[in-house]
């Protein structure tokens, strides 16, 4: 973990409300790795105080060029998309932890849903890229708020949409129930997104006896496990995780759902 600022390469929108961002990377700071955050401060001034967490998307290590897919949904990131080409911004990163890869698996499910899809991007392409097999499915409202650029297509994604104006008509959960059995047998499965999907992820895995790891999205206050404001439920001592530190990857089993 390390502080640093960063100058932006650029700031596009890529669907309705959401915006992706790349800037470059310190590179005396550790490479950050897929399931890892970062939080950065947004402004100068004291509206808003605290720092945001933001799931990285993708990292390009032969230009040091980082990414995250964020959403417009509060002040803190109707600033950030205020922030052109050449501006720089405050960055404490990376953070958490990131996802278990068996090499023994060769067959991953990815899901994402909403703003879970940036993380999902980074660990699906460097899944891909050692050579295993991965199925995605990312899941949004409407086709407005699936992407317009081609940052999906290397992944081949399913799309699923709550209306059916694109891709499977349902949720990922759905379509994760119409998957054939050799889709399944022996599969890993990685998922983000909102809590019910999270919790959708872990009993199809658990139906089908697979491993599931889910990075879970929560409100942070500090970012580094000092004011425990980000904490989760746990089936294990001391009952409770904190997000920021004892994730934000965790396996689905470890977790209380509600």
């Amino acid at each position: 973990m390390k502080h640093f600022f960063s100058e932006i390469i650029s700031n596009d929108p890529i669907a309705k409300d959401f915006h992706c961002i790349c800037f470059k990377w310190d590179q005396k700071v550790p490479t950050p790795k897929p399931g890892q955050f970062l939080t950065i401060r947004v402004s100068d001034s004291t509206v808003p105080l605290l720092r945001r967490p933001f799931a990285l998307s993708g990292f390009e290590k032969e230009n040091y060029l980082a990414s995250i897919i964020y959403q417009k949904r509060g002040i803190s990131t109707e600033i950030l998309t205020g922030k052109i080409t050449g501006d720089t911004i405050d960055i404490i990163g990376p953070l958490g932890n990131i996802f278990n890869i068996n090499n023994k698996v060769n067959s991953f499910i990815i899901v994402a849903g909403g703003i879970g899809l940036g993380p999902m991007i980074y660990v699906a392409n460097y899944i891909k890229s050692i050579g295993k097999n991965v199925i995605f499915i990312f899941g949004a409202k409407n086709k407005s708020y699936i992407p317009e650029k081609e940052i999906l297509n290397f992944l081949e994604p399913i799309l699923c949409t709550d209306d059916g104006s694109k891709g499977f008509k349902g949720t990922t959960v759905d379509f994760l129930s119409s998957l054939d059995s050799a889709d399944i047998k022996g599969a890993s499965l990685f998922a983000c997104g909102p809590i019910p999907m999270l919790k959708g992820c872990h009993d199809f895995a658990e139906k089908n006896k697979l491993d599931c790891q889910v990075l879970m999205e929560q409100i942070m206050a500090c970012g580094i496990g000092a004011c425990m404001g980000c904490v989760i439920k746990v089936n294990r001592e001391p009952g409770y995780n904190r997000v920021c530190s004892e994730g934000a990857v965790f396996n689905s089993r470890d977790i209380v759902w509600t």
